[in-house]
């Protein structure tokens, strides 16, 4: 495992974490081309928390990694959650399977517990975020707002004391173009 370190995006870095997300997925199937510039959208909606927007970094200070929470709300007819969407999670395909995307992940999932958050979604890969703990979010009673085949629409409760809250219809921020 390579260690990397991990801290929030300075305003200098944010081209540089842009093209690191777009040559991340340029060779997935997975993949609307978008990412990079859902990030530069994320970034100017009122909710955005630069906390949420980390880089990963070799020791010679390279960003090799980004990941960013953005805020979502699970609604049903009585009631409305505010939660955690992790999108996008890159790493460079140089750099990908050396554990960098899980220290990320554990780091952003340590900062949303820290905040009160009591759930992060994932749209992704049920194989790889099942090993950290990602199970489909429809076993809590949670779907998602679109279409989306059940193994990939995933959700983790940060904190499990709160699991009961979220039952409901994820709501996504204007940003992701779902609407």
């Amino acid at each position: 495992m390579l260690t990397v370190k991990i801290s929030p995006v300075q305003l200098t870095e944010y081209a540089a974490t842009q093209q690191v997300v777009q040559w991340a997925f340029s060779g997935s199937q997975y993949t609307d081309k978008d990412e990079h510039h859902l990030i530069g959208r994320l970034r100017q909606e009122q909710d955005y928390r630069a906390a949420f927007d980390v880089a990963a970094r070799t020791t010679t200070g390279k960003i090799v990694g980004h990941a960013m929470l953005s805020e979502i709300v699970i609604q049903n007819q009585t009631q409305v959650v505010t939660a955690l969407a992790l999108a996008p999670l890159a790493v460079l395909p140089d750099y990908q399977h050396q554990g960098i995307g899980g220290q990320l992940i554990n780091y952003l999932e340590h900062a949303a517990r820290q905040a009160n958050y009591p759930a992060i979604s994932i749209l992704g890969d049920s194989v790889y975020y099942g090993r950290f703990g990602y199970r489909p979010a429809n076993e809590f009673g949670v779907k998602a707002s679109f279409a989306v085949p059940a193994a990939f629409y995933l959700l983790k409760p940060p904190l499990p004391e709160q699991v009961a809250a979220l039952i409901g219809t994820i709501q996504y921020q204007r940003s992701f173009n779902l609407a």
